[in-house]
Formats: C-alpha cells, sequence, structure tokens
C-alpha cells in the first residue's frame, strides 16, 4: 500500500476532479517531473483537497512528508484512512528535520527549522518567514489567493457555524468583525450576504474607508467607549486580522466577554491570546473555524489558492538562482495562468466586489 494507492480511492479520486487547476498541474509534473529528488515537507491540514496537492507533487517526483501540524476531527479521521494505506502523519518536528524543502502553512515547519527553500500560503506566515534566514515565494501575495478570501472562509464560516451551532439560526446576528484586509473583506460580504448585521472594526484607517465604502459599519479597533458598547452589544466576535494574539493583546479581557458573544477565530493562528481558555472560542482558538469541516473551503475557491501554493514551490526549484533569501512574489506569468484557468472553468461566479482587482470580467 502506498500514497499512490489512496490517490487512486473512489472518494480522493472524485475530490480531484472537483479540483481542475490542480489536475492539470499533475497532469504536467507527470511528464515534467520538477520535483525529481525533492524531499517536501507539507504541513497543510490532512484534507481531501490538500491530498490532492500532495498527488501533485508526488506525480512531479517528490517524497512528501505529511506531518501532524493542524489537528481537527476532520484531519484525524483521514490519518486513520492514511494509516490503513501505510502513509505516515509524522509529528511536525520530524518532517521539518528531514525535509529539504517546504510547503508550509503558517510557518509551522520553518518555525521549526530553517528549509533550503519554502512556499508559503498565508499571511500569518509570511510575518514569520521575514525573520528566517531562506527563499520563501508567497502565495498569500497573489491574486489568486484572493479567490479564496474574499468567497471562501466568509462561506466556510457559515458552514462552519451550522455544523457546530445547527440550533441556533444566524440570520439577524450582529457580528463585530476584526479586520478587513484581504480575508476580513471577504468575510463580511459574504455574512452580509447571508442576513447577518456586520460592523467591521480595524486599527487602519485605510481599511475603515475601505469597508465604509463597501457600506458597512466601522470603529476603530482600539480602546475606546464605542468599541466597548459595542462589544457588550455583539452576538458574534470573529476575529480576521491575520495577527496572532491581537485582540488579547489590545483590548481587555473582560471586554470580549461582556455581552456573552460567541467568539470565533478565522486567523490561521490563535489571534485571542493566553487571556482566553480554549473553550471560550467556539471549535477551540488554536485553529480556524472553517478547520473542523470535512473540506474548510469549498474547491471551486480554494482551488487556486493551492494550486499556487504548488506552483511558488515549483518556481523556487526550476529557477534556484533567481531567488536570495528573503520573502518574493509569485511569478506574474504563473497568477496570470490561475486566474485565467480559474475563471475558464466558472465562468458563471459573480465577481460583484472583487472583479476589477483579479483583473477578470
Amino acid at each position: 500500500m502506498s500514497l499512490q494507492a489512496f490517490f487512486e480511492t473512489p472518494a480522493q479520486r472524485a475530490e480531484k476532479e472537483d479540483l481542475p487547476l490542480l489536475r492539470a498541474l499533475i497532469a504536467r509534473y507527470a511528464e515534467e517531473r520538477p520535483f525529481g529528488g525533492a524531499r517536501i515537507a507539507t504541513s497543510h491540514i490532512l484534507v481531501r483537497n490538500s491530498l490532492v496537492v500532495v498527488e501533485a507533487l508526488v506525480a512531479g517526483g517528490a517524497e512528501v512528508l505529511l506531518c501532524d501540524a493542524f489537528r481537527s476531527p476532520v484531519a484525524e479521521a483521514l490519518w486513520a484512512e492514511l494509516a490503513d494505506f501505510d502513509v505516515p502523519v509524522l509529528p511536525a518536528v520530524e518532517a521539518a528535520e528531514a525535509a529539504d524543502l517546504f510547503l508550509d502553512v503558517n510557518a509551522v515547519l520553518g518555525r521549526m527549522r530553517t528549509p533550503r527553500a519554502a512556499a508559503e500560503v498565508t499571511r500569518t506566515g509570511v510575518y514569520h518567514y521575514e525573520k528566517i534566514p531562506c527563499p520563501v515565494i508567497s502565495a498569500d501575495d497573489c491574486r489568486a489567493k484572493r479567490i479564496e478570501g474574499f468567497f471562501g472562509t466568509g462561506e466556510a464560516f457559515l458552514r462552519a457555524w451550522r455544523q457546530l451551532r445547527p440550533e441556533v439560526p444566524l440570520d439577524g446576528k450582529r457580528v463585530l468583525q476584526f479586520g478587513y484586509g484581504k480575508i476580513g473583506r471577504g468575510v463580511a460580504h459574504q455574512t452580509r450576504k447571508a442576513g447577518l448585521a456586520v460592523t467591521v472594526a480595524d486599527v487602519g484607517p485605510a481599511a475603515r474607508a475601505h469597508a465604509e465604502q463597501d457600506g458597512f459599519a466601522t470603529l476603530a479597533a482600539l480602546p475606546n467607549p464605542a468599541l466597548e458598547r459595542a462589544l457588550k452589544a455583539a452576538d458574534i466576535v470573529i476575529a480576521v486580522t491575520g495577527r496572532p494574539g491581537v485582540l488579547g493583546a489590545s483590548l481587555a479581557a473582560d471586554w470580549l466577554r461582556a455581552g456573552g458573544a460567541v467568539l470565533v477565530n478565522l486567523g490561521a493562528e490563535d489571534e485571542y491570546g493566553p487571556a482566553f481558555s480554549d473553550d471560550e472560542v467556539l471549535g477551540g482558538k488554536g485553529v480556524p473555524l472553517n478547520f473542523h469541516l470535512a473540506q474548510p473551503t469549498l474547491n471551486r475557491y480554494v482551488d487556486a489558492p493551492l494550486a499556487a501554493h504548488v506552483l511558488a514551490l515549483e518556481a523556487l526549484v526550476i529557477n534556484p538562482d533567481a531567488y536570495d533569501v528573503g520573502v518574493h512574489p509569485l511569478p506574474v506569468e504563473m497568477d496570470q495562468w490561475l486566474l485565467s484557468e480559474w475563471r475558464r472553468n466558472w465562468p458563471d461566479e459573480d465577481l460583484t466586489g472583487i472583479g476589477d482587482e483579479l483583473g477578470l470580467e
């Protein structure tokens, strides 16, 4: 038994069919073998769509090391299935020590050991990699990643809430959302579309101005009476700033607890900090809420970002001399291919609010 046998299971084949961009990479890599001889550790949460990413790396000739970087009931069920195929899921530190290239999420592996090179897919991870002395390409900075941020994370929040709190309808709930970056903007748009009343809190005047232009009430995300009142009135508080521990560090914990709001973390890392216990945050504060879903982001929204992550590693491997120590963007031609292919496969997706940013009609 092997990873290759796992890839041929009916469930995994069906997952691949729903990911046309990754499927195209698998076909090309099987011919070109860009990762031949490489040992690549990935810290993606192990769900079915991320294992199609692994299939792409294997098709390209890599030896891939899976690890337990992100724990959730969904991931642990798949670990058991992988064990039936004699595929090990290593402790993250062991995978980091054994690999020379990282396909990293939240710099989990990079904070354990400095690799020869790494591809990172989250903003939080980029903050960490800015201090790690190796070449890194950030898939977080490409336009294709905005597809997931604008459509996927907000939609996933709604599904995760309905899975974990099925008895509590969302319609009309008052949401105070911290953060209006690439992902926060999408979360606010998707939750408003679902009937929630959303107020945005951000430390940045430009972000607040953007939110106001998009029709949201805004507050400065700093201690002030208006923010304290909004926290008391909120039904749900969402953290999506990309900054570890920021809410607990900048606001009194009592303010966040005062109204009994449900606390939600959608960041790649705990944004509430040590002042809050794990059971005070819906689903736990250690992983984003959507990681409780069998499909943390719908495939139509995550296909392009996952493919971007793989392409980032390909760029480092095929042209290593072009990248010195530091964080670099995904090559423009790769980003454009992702956008064009995504639109070709999903021509009917409503691009209101994001079409101009993507350069798509």
